[in-house]
C-alpha cells in the first residue's frame, strides 16, 4: 500500500511540474514583447521604470506602458505595432486612474464580475478598456476615454 502512495504522489508531482512549466513557457512571449516594449518607451517616451505592461489588439494594435520618467513622474507611453502611427506619451495624472474608471464601471453596470482593466487606443484617443461578466454571466467590453472617463463604445457578447 505504502508503495501506490509513494508512485501516486510522485506521479501528481511531476504533473504539477510539468504544468507548472508550460504555464511559465507560455507567458514568455508576453514577457519578452514587454521587454521590448520598455526599450523601445525608454528610448522615445523618456521613462525609466515600467510598472505595467497592456497589449492592446482593437482596430490597431498597442504596446502600453506605464511608468516612472526621469524626474518620478508617472507616465503612460503607447507604442503602435504600426510604425507610420505616432508613439503617443501622457502624464498619468492628466487622465482618469484605473480606480476612478472601476469606480466609473461599478456604480453605472454593477458588473457580476470584473475580468480585465487596461488601456489602449482607438482612432488616436487613448482609452481604458474594461472587460466584465453582466448579470447574465456574458463578457461586455467597455470603452472609456482616458482624459474625461466618458463612455466611448461597447460589445456585448450574446
Amino acid at each position: 500500500m505504502k508503495k501506490w502512495l509513494i508512485i501516486a504522489s510522485i506521479l501528481v508531482l511531476c504533473f504539477i511540474g510539468f504544468v507548472g512549466g508550460a504555464y511559465i513557457k507560455a507567458l514568455q512571449p508576453k514577457k519578452e514583447a514587454g521587454n521590448v516594449a520598455f526599450e523601445k518607451a525608454k528610448e522615445e517616451g523618456g521613462l525609466e521604470t515600467m510598472e505595467e505592461f497592456y497589449l492592446y489588439n482593437g482596430q490597431d494594435s498597442y504596446s502600453v506602458i506605464i511608468g516612472k520618467g526621469e524626474n518620478g513622474t508617472k507616465k503612460i507611453v503607447w507604442l503602435p505595432e504600426d510604425e507610420k502611427k505616432e508613439i503617443v506619451v501622457e502624464n498619468y495624472k492628466d487622465g482618469k486612474s484605473k480606480k476612478e474608471i472601476l469606480s466609473i464601471v461599478k456604480e453605472k453596470l454593477n458588473p457580476q464580475k470584473i475580468i480585465s482593466v487596461k488601456l489602449g487606443m482607438e482612432k488616436n484617443v487613448p482609452l481604458w478598456e474594461v472587460t466584465y461578466l453582466d448579470e447574465s454571466e456574458r463578457f461586455n467590453y467597455d470603452y472609456y476615454d482616458f482624459k474625461t472617463g466618458e463612455w466611448l463604445k461597447y460589445y456585448r457578447s450574446i
